[in-house]
């Protein structure tokens, strides 16, 4: 079994979770929750190397909020 499970929210955001701990993963004091899609593959591969590795670091995830600036075109 992989210990991640990467999870697809309501927001339309994606979050990875551990399967042990059945807690959402935290890398480098940010917690793998509320990330774009394009962020995903990243996030998976700093959270299951070592921290001595040469993988990025997280801090070139923007954060992915689109959702909250969508505009609703609907009128009363």
């Amino acid at each position: 079994m992989e210990r991640f499970e990467i999870l697809y929210e309501p927001t339309g955001t994606f979050s990875i979770f551990d399967r042990y701990t059945e807690l959402p993963v935290a890398v480098e004091g940010r917690i793998l929750i509320g990330l774009c899609r394009h962020e995903v593959p990243l996030a998976l591969l700093a959270a299951m190397e070592p921290d001595d590795s040469r993988v990025p670091s997280l801090s070139l995830l923007s954060g992915c909020r689109s959702y909250e600036y969508q505009r609703d075109d609907l009128q009363a």
